[in-house]
């Protein structure tokens, strides 16, 4: 990386579905309220993997202009606006992506991940931190402690999420869960309700080393739903004939969409991280309403990086397990190729 600051930088562009360039970009312009990051360190997300495959990800698409994808990551502060107070050249950061207005009514209610005017990196239209330099605000930045690295530290956003799917979901320690879905997100969800005390986590995927990770991050029983001929009878036998007291769906399709309604017991509560494209998707509404189930959602995060920070800093979670892969800058597009390939990539970090 460069020692000084020159006018350009280095930059991944996403110009066609799988198609990824390394070309130079403008340096970032500082504002008076913002630091200057040298990326060290950046996690390919799931949404990332819709761009480059698809180029779009829900109502985002990038309707063949260039995109830099990333939102995950971690640097080293080189640069500080006038009115920054807090944060200093050469701090260790980590970064929450998601830029909101602060002044919409969700905003100043605190509810600034239903923010009206968003800017959230990577996704079109704004860009993301695959480059060398991101300008970001300092209340958006995070100081990372000396013990964590600048992999862990990228890797933050998506352990905020599995905590806000608690949050969200209203579990209390001692309760039981089941986790559908044993990627990134749900091994993060995973490690979360181990974090706070729940009961017993049940991870259910179809993957073996998927399912070796999920109890690296804390399930206390998994269930291979490939091998597994009725899963709910398994779930229910684990939980005196009931079904679990919370569920958290973190694949993202029709079929576990409604599949997971079956692993509560009535009176349950399902939480949906995972996101489904279809609005069609059907729901067997009149047994929903006649088991009285609760129905929970989780859209980004808020006011939850430092918090995630610390728990990891003081030992109370351990995330590192989810990282499988690692790759230089240089070869990002290898990276993203490498992500292709679901049976043991969870977590691929780009080093800087």
């Amino acid at each position: 990386m460069k020692d000084s600051l020159e006018d350009v930088m280095k930059a991944w562009v996403l110009r066609d579905k799988r198609k990824m360039y390394l070309e130079d970009r403008p340096m970032p312009q500082l504002k008076d309220d913002e630091v200057l990051i040298r990326i060290k360190a950046m996690g390919i997300c799931g949404s990332d993997m819709h761009f480059y495959t698809d180029l779009k990800i829900g109502d985002y698409a990038t309707n063949g202009n260039p995109l830099i994808v990333g939102h995950e990551c971690s640097g080293e502060i080189v640069s500080v606006g006038k009115d920054c107070r807090t944060l200093k050249v050469g701090d260790r950061v980590a970064v929450e992506p998601g830029k909101p207005c602060m002044k919409c009514d969700e905003c100043r209610e605190g509810r600034y991940n239903f923010c009206h005017d968003m800017y959230f990196m990577g996704t079109y239209p704004w860009d993301g931190c695959m480059c060398e330099y991101v300008a970001w605000p300092e209340f958006l930045t995070y100081k990372m402690p000396d013990s964590m690295t600048y992999e862990v530290g990228s890797v933050v956003e998506p352990f905020v999420v599995g905590l806000q799917a608690m949050k969200n979901s209203g579990i209390h320690f001692g309760d039981t869960a089941v986790v559908l879905g044993c990627g990134a997100i749900g091994l993060m969800t995973i490690q979360a309700l181990k974090s706070i005390g729940a009961g017993r986590i049940i991870a259910v995927g179809r993957t073996p080393f998927k399912l070796d990770l999920a109890r690296k991050m804390g399930a206390t029983d998994v269930i291979n739903s490939r091998e597994c001929a009725d899963v709910v009878s398994v779930i229910k036998s684990m939980t005196g004939g009931y079904g679990a007291q919370y569920a958290y769906e973190c694949v993202g399709s029709d079929r576990t969409f409604a599949e997971i309604l079956n692993y509560v017991r009535d009176g349950g509560t399902v939480t949906y991280l995972g996101l489904v494209v279809n609005d069609g998707t059907p729901m067997p509404m009149a047994s929903v309403v006649m088991r009285g189930l609760t129905f929970k959602t989780v859209i980004r995060y808020t006011n939850l990086f430092d918090k995630a920070i610390r728990m990891i800093d003081n030992g109370t979670s351990d995330i590192t397990p989810v990282i499988t892969q690692h790759f230089q800058f240089s070869d990002g597009d290898k990276a993203f190729e490498r992500a292709l390939d679901k049976s043991d990539a969870i977590k691929i970090v780009i080093d800087f």
